[in-house]
């Protein structure tokens, strides 16, 4: 059964752990010690631990060997309407020490299929391999790894290579994320999560792309966490502009956990 998960490890409990990590959770930093680490860095792992002690702890991630799900892409006209909706199906494995994901996508031309396995991407239309050069293939990496990191929130920001600092603001507390200079497709996104209340869960996330300036920030507000199994995930992230009106919005649903996947779902074409 799908629901709203809360536990009684909110925004106070990170603040308290300020100077000392949330007892029963593995250090973030990998052992590092605590006097090693910024004061902003410690807050950051803090709050973090706090989200991901509310989504099911580490061990939800790591039991979690393969995922089904669906997103929704939803866009928004003007008035706030929708103006047209589009599916992605996802299956994603854990296997050969990375985390492999294939989505299937349907379009007018036909079913799109792009699969990463941690080392190589590829696509089809049709079943018919896209040659690189062509966009569908060429984002394949990119679109692969942000379905993870969607389905894998919080769990993903305690991966290596992820840098986690955090501020305290007039409405609560801002945790920013950066990445080392060999970590995913785009390593120079920035990414700002708001925790604005006593929840655990954070209310907002702006993001800005590898290139772009501040100017360019994109703007969601997160809601319906859902709870499937022990892992609790993000059901919908709302894009809205600077005042404040949606303008996309990615929905997350049918989330199955350790479904059996074929071995042919993540074979290259021709083999």
């Amino acid at each position: 059964m799908h629901q709203r998960r809360n536990r009684p490890c909110g925004i106070a409990i990170a603040v308290t752990a300020l100077l000392a990590v949330i007892p029963g959770c593995t250090p973030p930093d990998g052992g590092q010690g605590a006097a090693e680490r910024t004061p902003e860095e410690t807050l950051a792992d803090s709050l973090v631990d706090a989200w991901i002690e509310a989504a099911g702890g580490m061990e939800s991630w790591e039991e979690a060997r393969t995922l089904r799900f669906t997103i929704m892409t939803v866009w928004y006209d003007s008035v706030g309407e929708i103006r047209r909706m589009r599916p992605r199906r996802v299956e994603m494995r854990k296997a050969g020490g990375a985390e492999q994901a294939r989505i299937e996508r349907p379009e007018a031309e036909g079913l799109y299929v792009q699969v990463f396995n941690g080392d190589t991407a590829w696509a089809t239309l049709n079943e018919r391999p896209i040659p690189v050069g062509d966009k569908a293939a060429d984002e394949t990496e990119y679109v692969a790894r942000d379905a993870v990191y969607w389905i894998g929130l919080p769990f993903k920001l305690r991966d290596p290579g992820v840098n986690r600092s955090a501020r305290q603001t007039d409405e609560g507390y801002e945790v920013r994320v950066t990445f080392g200079d060999d970590i995913g497709a785009h390593p120079g996104d920035r990414y700002f999560y708001y925790f604005l209340d006593d929840d655990p869960f954070p209310e907002q996330v702006h993001y800005v792309e590898q290139g772009k300036e501040e100017v360019d920030r994109n703007r969601t507000h997160w809601s319906n966490f859902v709870q499937v199994g022990s892992m609790v995930y993000v059901g919908s992230r709302l894009w809205v502009d600077t005042l404040g009106n949606p303008t996309k919005e990615l929905r997350i649903d049918d989330v199955w956990v350790n479904p059996d996947l074929s071995e042919a779902l993540f074979t290259p074409p021709g083999r």
